[in-house]
């Protein structure tokens, strides 16, 4: 008698583990390539968030160059102001970037007004809160900010 419940005991054992063997093949299989290892839309999202970053530290460095740099060339505001022309706009701002921290990254999606906007492939909007300085006063002010960058030519941009 004995005997006969070890091999139940064992029995029991290798159902529960080739049930478990069967799961782990199905998911496998069902479970989407993107979800086992690096995705598309994680490297996108890490693309935005190198533009992000690459915009605010110029920011914060006052490296007008750079920051001119990082506007889309379709952006309405690069289509209507010089680098001189922003320049001088930059310079006499009465407020300054003295620091930020990414919060997210709200949506990025695919530009569904090509008639408006033909260069552009995507549209992303980043979550940032922006420690502004009022260089007059010494007033440091944070604000929370949506800023919105658009993908031309395979590179992300600031709007």
């Amino acid at each position: 008698m004995r005997g006969s419940g070890h091999y139940k005991k064992a029995a029991k054992i290798w159902l529960m583990a080739g049930t478990c063997f069967a799961l782990a093949v199905i998911m496998a299989f069902c479970v989407p390539q993107s979800a086992l290892c690096g995705s598309q839309n994680d490297r996108e999202e890490e693309a935005v968030l190198q533009a992000a970053r690459k915009f605010l530290d110029a920011e914060i460095r006052r490296d007008y160059p750079a920051i001119y740099a990082c506007f889309a060339p379709s952006s309405p505001y690069t289509k209507t102001n010089s680098y001189e022309q922003y320049l001088a706009q930059a310079k006499l701002a009465p407020d300054r970037v003295v620091k930020y921290r990414i919060i997210d990254i709200s949506y990025i999606k695919n530009n569904e007004d090509r008639q408006k906007f033909s260069s552009v492939d995507k549209i992303a909007q980043v979550e940032v809160d922006v420690t502004f300085l009022h260089v007059s006063t010494k007033y440091r002010s944070e604000v929370n900010i949506g800023f919105i960058f658009l993908k031309e030519a395979g590179k992300w941009y600031k709007s």
